[in-house]
C-alpha cells in the first residue's frame, strides 16, 4: 500500500501543480482580458471623441458654407443692381451725347448763319462807305 499511497501523493502533487498552473494561467488570462477591455474602452472613448470633433467640424463647415452662400447671393444682387445702374448710366450718357451733338450742330448752323449775315453786313457797310467816300481806316 505504500506504493499506492506514494502514487496517490504523486498524483495529488501533480494535480495541485496543475491546479496552481491553471489558476495562474487563468489569472494571467484574466489580466490580459482586463487590459484588452481597458484598451477597447479607451479606443471607444477616443473614437467617440474623434467622431464628436468631426461632427462639430461638419457643423462649423456647414455654417461657413451657409455664410458664404449668403455673401455670394448678396454680391450677386449687388452686381445685378450695379449692372442695371451702369446700363442706365451708359444709356443716359449716350442720350446726352446725342443731344449735345444736336446742340453743337444747331450752334454751328447758327454760327454759319451769323457769319453769313455779318459778311453781308460788312459788304453792305463797305459799299456804303465807298459810296460816301469814306474808306475804312479802322478796317484792317
Amino acid at each position: 500500500m505504500t506504493g499506492s499511497n506514494e502514487r496517490l501523493t504523486q498524483i495529488e502533487s501533480l494535480l495541485q501543480q496543475f491546479v496552481a498552473a491553471s489558476t495562474q494561467s487563468k489569472a494571467e488570462s484574466d489580466e490580459r482580458m482586463r487590459r484588452i477591455e481597458q484598451r477597447l474602452e479607451q479606443s471607444a472613448t477616443e473614437s467617440d471623441e474623434r467622431m464628436r470633433r468631426i461632427e462639430q467640424s461638419a457643423i462649423e463647415s456647414n455654417a461657413r458654407l451657409t455664410r458664404i452662400e449668403q455673401i455670394v447671393e448678396s454680391n450677386n444682387r449687388f452686381l445685378e443692381s450695379f449692372s442695371r445702374d451702369l446700363r442706365q448710366y451708359t444709356e443716359t450718357m449716350h442720350n446726352l451725347a446725342t443731344r449735345m451733338d444736336g446742340i453743337i450742330a444747331s450752334a454751328n448752323q447758327d454760327r454759319q448763319e451769323t457769319n453769313s449775315r455779318l459778311s453781308a453786313i460788312q459788304r453792305q457797310t463797305g459799299t456804303i462807305a465807298k459810296h460816301l467816300g469814306v474808306e475804312g481806316s479802322d478796317r484792317a
